[in-house]
């Protein structure tokens, strides 16, 4: 028997599914930008993923429909993604402002005593070998994570200042400073330790360094508990974030204010609205490049953050990669400014972010 030879026709574009897929590509950009606004504690785990993820799917089957057919549609739909990522990615602004740093100004400012360098850093279970990589950047202040020993701690403030350093130890978070470093709050069991700093500059500032509760660590997300236990953790946030302001509600306004640390939550996060009150990211309005610290091999998630008062301005805040944390280090440079003007930190409206 012979068989015949029959030629395979080519596949050809289907419209009315590019259509349909192009339309499910808006309704997904409409409903994400939604959920990046309002933020309830129900969809926690939907608002933990990184804004920016949602413009890899999206662009690519943009990029491949753009060569098939329908490209007005195609062009429809990459401005409403376009419009997303202007107003909800802060990785889009970040990566426009990379350029060099320090400024010269800054420079300046520091040499008069205007101006100070802080470097918030995450050290892996205690890991001593992390707090070696302090030394190149010259830091003023030091916030620590997962704290190594009261010993250790002490010996690194010494090789970072010598006799002009001082630090303040809990179990988990610490403080290194150039300079004077007076306790006012101290508790084992606490996310946060306070003290005021006082540069050898004469300038002094209230200092936190803090360390939420860790992130849920499932992905079962078809399971009930899953989503339980996300929204039952950005509840625990919240708890721990206004036992911070009860604290912050208590200094006076007169003086510079720094809190920072491992927040263990995304930027924007409705558990940290509270902190608005009398602060600002740092990083919102000077960071510069990929700002993402989680991991340091992979940074997805900008969970390690510097928050400071109106008295300082950020001029420069960046994301280092470590050679022994699972954490990026934050290096952020500040400059004195003696303003009480309120700084604008986001555009979105608080009335979306309500309290349960």
């Amino acid at each position: 028997m012979k068989l015949q030879h029959v030629e395979r026709l080519p596949d050809t574009p289907n419209p009315g599914r590019s259509v349909r897929r192009l339309a499910a590509s808006a309704t997904l950009c409409v409903l994400v930008s939604v959920c990046y606004w309002w933020q309830p504690d129900w969809l926690a785990p939907v608002t933990l993923v990184p804004a920016w993820f949602w413009l890899v799917p999206a662009f690519t089957l943009l990029a491949f429909e753009f060569s098939r057919t329908h490209k007005r549609w195609c062009v429809a739909v990459a401005a409403f993604w376009v419009v997303y990522a202007a107003l909800m990615v802060e990785e889009v602004q970040s990566l426009v402002r990379s350029g060099s740093r320090p400024t010269s100004e800054w420079q300046a400012a520091r040499a008069s005593g205007r101006a100070i360098r802080v470097v918030s850093l995450n050290c892996a279970a205690a890991n001593r070998a992390v707090t070696a990589e302090l030394a190149k950047w010259e830091p003023d202040i030091v916030l620590l994570q997962e704290s190594p020993g009261r010993e250790h701690v002490d010996c690194t403030s010494r090789e970072l200042f010598g006799t002009d350093g001082g630090f303040l130890w809990s179990s988990d978070t610490s403080i290194i400073a150039r300079g004077d470093v007076r306790p006012r709050n101290v508790d084992r069991d606490s996310h946060f330790v306070h003290a005021q700093v006082e540069l050898p500059t004469g300038l002094k500032a209230d200092v936190m360094s803090v360390r939420l509760d860790p992130p849920v660590f499932r992905l079962d997300f078809w399971m009930p508990g899953f989503w339980i236990d996300h929204r039952n953790r950005r509840l625990k946030h919240r708890r721990q974030i206004r036992e911070i302001m009860q604290r912050v509600e208590n200094i006076e306004q007169a003086g510079p204010l720094i809190v920072g640390g491992d927040f263990n939550a995304p930027p924007g996060d409705p558990a940290l609205v509270p902190l608005e009150r009398r602060l600002y990211d740092s990083f919102r309005k000077a960071g510069r490049g990929w700002g993402n610290t989680g991991t340091s091999a992979v940074p997805l998630f900008r969970v390690d953050q510097i928050w400071v008062s109106p008295h300082l301005r950020a001029e420069s805040v960046t994301a280092q990669k470590t050679l022994h944390s699972d954490h990026r280090m934050v290096v952020c440079d500040l400059a004195l400014t003696w303003t009480t003007k309120p700084v604008s930190i986001t555009k979105r409206t608080q009335a979306w972010r309500r309290k349960p």
